[in-house]
């Protein structure tokens, strides 16, 4: 591959334009390096070993060993110099394209050496052949390499082209054998990537998972915490109800926060998909409804005592609204018959009764 690079390089150097050159001159010769480097000039003698060069600019024609030159560069500059009539000419820069692993033009030449002198045609397809097959084999060595560098576009093109060019050679079965294992190469890298993309969509959803677990049980052990502090909370204001009204209020609307708050934590851990998990949640939810009802009817009965019926019947009515047992229904409904007996008593005395 690398020597068509070259060719098609030197070529594009060759083919100046048109306006660079003065009218009727020749244009200049192109000479490209192995070491990537290109001379300008213009040739003033070549042999089987040097070529002289006058580079532009220069006052003295340089001499350049062959060896240094892409083989290529060596292939054009000689071709511009044969008897272009004389197939023994051509015969002879075939054989040079052949030992420099020119094969294409190699090919080219040796069917003009055929054409020029049909004493040289047996010779000459019979290299021919040669050439052409030892073109395929190179290709096919370049498609194998891109192959194995995963460069499996570059590699099946060179294969197509064996198969549509190269069916009269060992290489056009090679190709497709190559494009097969091509084929399954990538079906499987494909599927190593899905593989690989599953696992790590699998290792994330175990990181999610311990993620939830570990928060799970943070909030298990803090909604525990809170349950505990409605508790403690609401023994406060037992304490301070007999003493200080005020206390007493702050003490249960301090369990109130705190059990309202482990309640929102129970509502999350009820979304849980571990079952042990659940069955707390629920246990904690018996909890804070046994010690929430108590806070809102202490706080109820204890407005009522003081008259303040609304704010009494207010406190009554969310302690009617929580899960109780029958022993607080009662309770809370004593309460509310006598504030309504109260409460009409107080009617029909402002009306004259």
């Amino acid at each position: 591959m690398t020597r068509f690079l070259a060719a098609a390089l030197v070529l594009a150097c060759i083919a100046l334009p048109a306006a660079a050159q003065d009218a009727g001159k020749k244009p200049d010769d192109v000479l490209q390096k192995k070491d990537g480097g290109i001379v300008v000039g213009r040739i003033q003698k070549l042999d089987a070993d040097f070529v002289e060069i006058l580079v532009n600019g220069e006052k003295d024609a340089r001499r350049i060993p062959l060896r240094e030159l892409n083989p290529y560069s060596v292939y054009k500059i000689r071709l511009d110099r044969i008897d272009k009539g004389s197939g023994e000419a051509h015969l002879n820069l075939a054989e040079f394209c052949m030992s420099n692993s020119l094969y294409p033009p190699a090919v080219k030449e040796f069917d003009e050496a055929a054409r020029l002198d049909a004493s040289l045609a047996e010779k000459a397809k019979k290299r021919r052949e040669e050439a052409h097959n030892e073109d395929g084999r190179a290709r096919f060595e370049e498609a194998k390499r891109l192959a194995a560098e995963r460069k499996y576009d570059d590699a099946n093109r060179i294969c197509q082209l064996l198969v549509e060019k190269y069916s009269d050679t060992p290489y056009f079965d090679e190709a497709k054998r190559l494009v097969a294992r091509i084929a399954d190469d990538i079906a499987k890298e494909n599927e190593a990537k899905k593989k690989q993309i599953e696992d790590k969509k699998e290792e994330k959803e175990k990181k999610n998972l311990a993620l939830k677990e570990n928060q799970e049980k943070d909030v298990l052990t803090r909604t525990q915490e809170m349950i505990d502090d409605g508790a403690k909370l609401y023994l406060e204001g037992l304490d301070g109800e007999s003493k200080n009204l005020t206390k007493a209020e702050k003490g249960w609307k301090g369990s109130e926060a705190a059990l309202l708050n482990a309640h929102r934590n129970v509502e999350f851990l009820l979304k849980s998909n571990d079952l042990e998990t659940i069955k707390k949640a629920k246990d904690f939810e018996r909890a804070i409804d046994l010690i929430l009802v108590k806070v809102y009817y202490r706080l109820g009965r204890m407005w009522a005592v003081e008259l303040a019926y609304p704010t009494a019947l207010e406190w009554l009515n969310k302690a009617a609204k929580v899960p109780h047992d029958e022993q607080m229904d009662r309770q809370i409904n004593e309460i509310l018959l006598t504030i309504s007996q109260l409460k009409m008593r107080e009617r029909a005395a402002g009306k004259g009764y």
